[in-house]
């Protein structure tokens, strides 16, 4: 009896796995694009940043200046995602069972783990702004 139960969810384990394994890959991507996006931002500002420092502005206020342009980034993104969701559920509540295509208590720990990890992809530029030497900036204007 095991392995009829077996056999007829093999299919429904398989596609949950293929869904996981993209969802894994497109945060894995999205995480990416976040650091590639604010290091970038954080490079074309050095001489603002460093402007900002050589008036008085602390190293905490530089890298949460760079932390909530992350978290803006990511907010833009989810709020763009749940509305692509929203508009693809119809597609994915064949392969799901006991749970919604638009439950909002998945749509809220999903966005809540995108901000956490954009804020993580952030953190790295974030340090780097803040440990930045305001004069060797500066030099290069």
């Amino acid at each position: 009896m095991n392995d009829v139960v077996v056999n007829i969810e093999a299919p429904r384990r398989f596609n949950t796995n293929l869904i996981t394994a993209f969802a894994l890959g497109a945060l894995l991507l999205a995480i990416t694009g976040i650091y590639a996006v604010v290091a970038f931002s954080v490079s074309l500002r050095s001489q603002e940043i460093a402007v900002r420092m050589a008036l008085g502005s602390q190293r905490a206020g530089i890298a949460r200046l760079v932390l909530i342009s992350g978290a803006k980034l990511a907010l833009l993104g989810c709020a763009l995602g749940i509305v692509g969701s929203v508009a693809a559920s119809r597609l994915v509540s064949g392969f799901l069972f006991q749970v919604s295509p638009t439950d909002p208590l998945i749509y809220t720990a999903s966005v809540l783990l995108m901000i956490a990890m954009a804020l993580l992809a952030s953190a790295i530029p974030a340090t780097r702004a803040a440990s930045a030497d305001p004069i060797q900036a500066l030099r290069t204007i």
